[in-house]
C-alpha cells in the first residue's frame, strides 16, 4: 500500500518561534519588570531597617544619658550637707536653695579628693538650665571671693524645661527654698521635673538627709580653709567611687 504524500502547493504545518527555547520580547520585559518591581521592594526593606536601627541607637543613647543624669542628680541630693557658704560679697546663704539663684544649689558630702589637695570635701554645686540643656554648676571653693567662677558641666541635652520643689516635713510642696514664712520647718525631699521632647515629662523625687539636731552658729559654720566644723569633711562619700562626677562634661 503506498502511502500518501501531501501536494506541493498544499499548507505547511506551522512551525512553533519557540522551538529552539527562546522567549519572546514580551515575557522578557514581563521579567524585567517582576525583578524591577523586587529590587524596588528589597531596597525600601533595606533602607527601612537601617532606618529602625538608627533610630532604635538614638532612643537607646538618650535613655542612657537620662538615666545617667538622673543617677548624677540622685547622688548629689542623697548626699547633702546642711552647710551654707559665703557669696561673692561675703554674705552668709543658706545650705539649700531652690529656685532663687538657680534652679537647685547646696552643699554636698563625698568629693573625691585623690590627688590629696589641701581643699574641702565638701563641693557646693547647682543646677540650671542653659541654651544647650540642663547644666551642672561646681564652684572650686565653698566660701567665694569675688573672683570665683563656677564650672559648668553638660548634664543633658535636649531639656525644653525643669521645675525643682522642696518638700517639707509634713510633705507640702514649696516652689522656693528657704520658704516666704520662714520658720522651723525643715527640708524632706526634693522633686525634680525634667520635660524632653521625645518622653515628655519626667518626675523623679530623692528624699534628702535630715539636718543636725543641733547646729552650730553661724560665725562657727565657717571656718578659715572654708571647710564646715567637724568631722562632716572627713567622712567618706556614701557610695566609694561615685561620688566624683567632676569627669562628666
Amino acid at each position: 500500500m503506498r502511502e500518501r504524500r501531501p501536494a506541493l502547493g498544499g499548507a505547511q504545518p506551522r512551525r512553533s518561534s519557540c522551538a529552539g527555547g527562546g522567549f519572546t520580547l514580551l515575557e522578557m520585559l514581563i521579567a524585567l519588570a517582576v525583578f524591577a518591581v523586587i529590587g524596588v521592594m528589597s531596597t525600601q526593606l533595606v533602607r527601612q531597617i537601617a532606618d529602625m536601627g538608627d533610630k532604635t541607637r538614638r532612643f537607646s543613647d538618650e535613655l542612657v544619658a537620662l538615666q545617667r543624669a538622673a543617677d548624677i542628680i540622685g547622688r548629689d541630693v542623697q548626699q547633702l550637707a546642711h552647710r551654707p557658704v559665703r557669696d561673692e560679697l561675703g554674705d552668709a546663704g543658706h545650705a539649700v536653695e531652690i529656685n532663687q539663684r538657680a534652679l537647685l544649689e547646696f552643699t554636698r558630702r563625698g568629693w573625691a579628693n585623690p590627688l590629696r589637695e589641701r581643699r574641702s570635701e565638701l563641693q557646693r554645686v547647682a543646677y540650671r538650665v542653659a541654651p544647650e540643656g540642663l547644666q551642672r554648676l561646681f564652684w572650686p571653693v565653698l566660701d567665694r571671693a569675688e573672683d570665683t567662677q563656677p564650672i559648668p558641666q553638660l548634664l543633658l541635652a535636649g531639656v525644653t524645661e525643669v521645675a525643682v520643689l522642696g518638700i517639707d516635713e509634713d510633705g507640702e510642696e514649696h516652689g522656693y527654698w528657704p520658704t516666704a514664712e520662714g520658720g522651723e520647718s525643715q527640708l524632706a525631699a526634693v522633686v525634680v521635673r525634667i520635660t524632653l521632647p521625645r518622653y515628655g515629662e519626667i518626675e523623679r523625687l530623692w528624699v534628702v538627709p535630715s539636718a543636725p539636731a543641733a547646729p552650730a552658729a553661724d560665725d562657727e559654720l565657717f571656718d578659715d580653709e572654708g571647710e564646715a566644723d567637724g568631722d562632716d569633711a572627713d567622712e567618706p562619700p556614701d557610695e566609694p567611687g561615685a561620688a566624683d562626677v567632676d569627669g562628666l562634661a
